[in-house]
């Protein structure tokens, strides 16, 4: 397998930093302020409930092994809440762990072969890669080995860990950017020239509450020259990003700062810099080779009609013959241990190079014949209650909101199980709207960018006389591509809606537009003409809610059994603001 291989410094000196630390938090030699700044580095934050953690684990640019699978959901079921979380870069996270049991955790993430360093903080975080890389018929090449490689690099260099905030990489595997390389801080697009492979670059984009589309870089890099241009990145905004200023600590504000031009010449200053300093190859191993299917094996077995159902909304042909992937949906990111536990049992005599997890939380089940697909057809139904939906319902995204997250205004899960339910009483064409994207966050950070979607929201507070309530800005007509005829760029906020309407309102949207698809068959074509006005026009005709006195219903936040007002005040600081510690 392409995996990332952790280094010496991580696993005896950064991790032996940390049990250190976190036994002289014990001893009272350090506070919790000190011990943050050691312990978010490594991916481990802790929960709105006080005294429980989340640990964020890296995936190999979505990837693990099934064995690893197994052991993970071991890890739910002793340490957290026998479950696992999928998160919207296609890691995985553990939650509600104990202090006690960190070291335990991180040490025994080591001994299969993944990591948590890096998983949150000023770090380089978790690498995005397409998840159909190797996969799709527009793929120009498989960019994973790439991504893992990369991985490999960053994290045995000690300054990956101590950035002015985080730091992303994205590599995409043709122009439909599905890793969303166009609005990431550093993102690559296969591209092949005159033979020879590398990348098209794109830099200084991103979401959180000031969003910024990167800018390319360069029309082509050298696959030689991929680290190079990396760490150059890097140092640039190592030396240049804003560190006393947290709102403005990301890459974009450098690139606002400078502007484009200046910042590409730093850059490609510093590339001159770093090709003395460093050695700047990388260990790229290639995905295995697929063995070649034929006769029986190539064939697709009888389906039933609820099979055929699920096979048209989830399942496509790979560009290997005989090959399939199928989407596996979800629910809010979240698979219980006793199903990931059954899953990574079959796939290890099927498939072990079939497991992905991609950044819509999902999983995706790659490299199987029809026959081996269909062999784990009763267990996906089983623990995929989405996938006998339309596959709007599964892709539709939402973080952790205010539920466990310190920073969380609202609860976008909960409002995505509403929606779920609203819409499924309405008996809408949900298949028609194959694609599209539903994605909320909680707060205007954007963790489930929602400023990439088609339709999307990120949590507020309104108020209603003397009672606060629950709300969300809408935003519309995201678009993410890197094509010559359609570029990324963000969608628009045009109104707010309270949570207890804003079932209603997505299926108002969704039905508006089922009518008016035939002429508009991509929703941003309907949102430029006609669309953003009846829109707006819908939010308007649900601004006003009850009186607490009438209906208090409006006041909670779905899941939650507190008034909004008294959640609103246990919000925190937040996990990334913290005192900057180092190992010795």
């Amino acid at each position: 397998m392409s995996g990332y291989t952790i280094p010496d410094s991580v696993t005896k000196g950064d991790f032996e930093f940390f049990k250190k630390s976190l036994n002289d938090l014990k001893s009272g030699k350090i506070d919790k302020d000190d011990f943050k700044g050691i312990r978010v580095p490594f991916g481990v934050y802790e929960q709105r409930e006080r005294e429980t953690y989340m640990v964020r684990v890296k995936t190999y640019a979505g990837e693990i092994e099934p064995k690893q699978l197994s052991v993970l959901a071991d890890y739910a079921d002793k340490y957290a809440n026998n479950q696992l979380h999928i998160t919207t870069r296609g890691g995985i996270q553990l939650h509600y762990t104990k202090l006690d049991d960190l070291c335990e955790i991180l040490e025994n993430l080591h001994s299969i072969g993944l990591t948590s360093r890096g998983g949150g903080g000023a770090t380089v975080r978790n690498i995005n890669a397409d998840i159909l890389s190797n996969v799709a018929s527009d793929c120009i090449f498989d960019v994973i080995p790439y991504a893992n490689a990369l991985t490999s690099k960053m994290l045995g260099l000690k300054d990956s860990f101590h950035l002015p905030k985080k730091f992303k990489f994205a590599f995409s595997a043709s122009s439909a950017d599905r890793a969303m390389a166009t609005i990431t801080d550093v993102g690559f697009i296969a591209k092949i020239q005159n033979g020879a492979r590398g990348f098209e670059v794109w830099v200084a984009g991103g979401m959180g509450a000031k969003p910024l589309l990167g800018f390319k870089l360069m029309d082509f890099l050298p696959e030689s020259e991929l680290f190079i241009l990396s760490q150059a990145a890097k140092q640039i905004y190592d030396r240049h990003g804003d560190r006393e200023r947290k709102a403005r600590a990301r890459f974009r504000f450098v690139a606002e700062k400078f502007g484009e031009a200046e910042l590409s010449k730093m850059i490609f200053d510093e590339m001159k810099i770093v090709r003395e300093k460093f050695d700047c190859t990388l260990d790229i191993k290639p995905s295995p080779e697929l063995p070649e299917l034929k006769g029986v094996d190539l064939e697709i077995p009888k389906m039933s009609k609820e099979q055929e159902l699920w096979w048209n909304r989830f399942v496509i042909a790979q560009i290997q013959k005989g090959y399939y992937c199928a989407k596996v949906p979800l629910k809010l990111g979240d698979l219980k241990a006793i199903h990931a536990r059954e899953l990574a049992k079959r796939l290890e005599v099927i498939g072990n190079h079939s497991l992905f997890f991609a950044p819509n939380q999902n999983m995706y089940l790659r490299n199987l014949s029809a026959k081996n697909l269909l062999s784990l057809y009763d267990l996906i139904m089983e623990f995929s209650t989405q996938s006998h939906k339309p596959a709007i319902i599964g892709d539709m995204v939402a973080c952790t909101g205010a539920a466990t997250c310190q920073l969380g205004i609202a609860r976008p899960r909960g409002a995505v199980a509403k929606i779920e339910e609203y819409l499924e009483d309405k008996g809408l064409d949900l298949d028609s709207l194959k694609g599209f994207r539903i994605q909320l966050s909680g707060c205007p950070n954007s963790c489930a960018n929602h400023f990439s979607a088609n339709l999307g929201f990120f949590g507020k507070s309104k108020r209603n006389g003397e009672h606060s309530y629950p709300a969300y800005n809408v935003v519309i007509g995201g678009i993410v591509s890197a094509s010559e005829n359609k570029k990324s760029r963000f969608a628009k906020k045009v109104a707010d809606i309270s949570a207890y309407h804003l079932p209603e309102f997505v299926y108002r949207v969704l039905a508006k537009y089922i009518e008016q698809k035939p002429k508009y068959p991509l929703f941003e074509d309907y949102v430029d003409s006609i669309g953003e006005a009846e829109i707006v026009a819908i939010a308007e005709s649900l601004q006003e809610i009850p009186d607490f006195s009438e209906n208090t219903a409006p006041y909670y936040d779905y899941t939650s059994d507190k008034l909004f007002g008294e959640t609103s005040k246990e919000r925190g600081i937040g996990e990334e603001h913290f005192k900057e510690v180092k190992p010795n």
